[in-house]
């Protein structure tokens, strides 16, 4: 009797130790990654022998949930506006966002959602490197993708760097460098002298407040 009894309550204090430790467990991070100060965004270049194209787009959004202490728990969701996506010829932009191409009007965003963080090293200054897997949508197309992925977590620094009057919080440096072909996204002709490899190179800073 006095074994089943305490057998019992180290279940029960087993149990509570368990709870108390859920309840008390820091929730992550929830950064919304449109810049306040407007400065991140991304570039992309297509490389062709007749047409080298460079462009880029400063219209980032989305969110980012991130727990320091379990950052391969990391999910959320980048979205770029299409009709932000630029090049810097007006003509060649506005030829970019009609039906043929991005199709602007039709396909507003453009979309990465984290599905899986795998391989996380940590370095200095609150730095993460990680492969992250996750769904890029173009075009009305969706598709798995893995990239190479950075992270930055910098707390206490919203104010420092500004964009955010009066409120104090973390800020969130994401980067990460990928590439695509923009026919397996039905982006443009087949046949163009246009390159078909796109290569994209993104930085984008987000902020939590306190």
């Amino acid at each position: 009797m006095a074994f089943r009894i305490r057998a019992m309550l180290t279940k029960i204090i087993t149990l509570a130790a368990l709870t108390t430790a859920t309840l008390i467990a820091p929730a992550p991070l929830a950064f919304d990654m449109k810049d306040p100060k407007g400065v991140s965004g991304l570039t992309f270049s297509i490389d062709s022998p007749l047409e080298p194209i460079k462009g880029h787009s400063s219209a980032l959004s989305g969110t980012f949930n991130f727990d320091p202490q379990n950052p391969d728990q990391a999910s959320g969701k980048i979205i770029v506006q299409s009709a932000d996506v630029h090049v810097n010829s007006p003509v060649m932009t506005d030829h970019m966002h009609q039906a043929g191409s991005l199709d602007v009007a039709k396909f507003p965003t453009i979309e990465f959602e984290i599905k899986k963080v795998e391989n996380v090293k940590k370095g200095e200054n609150n730095s993460y490197e990680a492969d992250v897997t996750g769904d890029f949508t173009l075009h009305g197309v969706t598709k798995s993708i893995k990239v190479k992925a950075s992270a930055t977590h910098a707390p206490d620094a919203l104010a420092k760097r500004g964009g955010v009057p009066n409120k104090q919080g973390d800020i969130i440096i994401l980067r990460t460098k990928f590439n695509f072909n923009r026919s397996d996204y039905g982006v443009g002709p087949a046949q163009s002298p246009i390159g078909d490899k796109v290569e994209v190179d993104l930085s984008a800073a987000g902020f939590t407040t306190k």
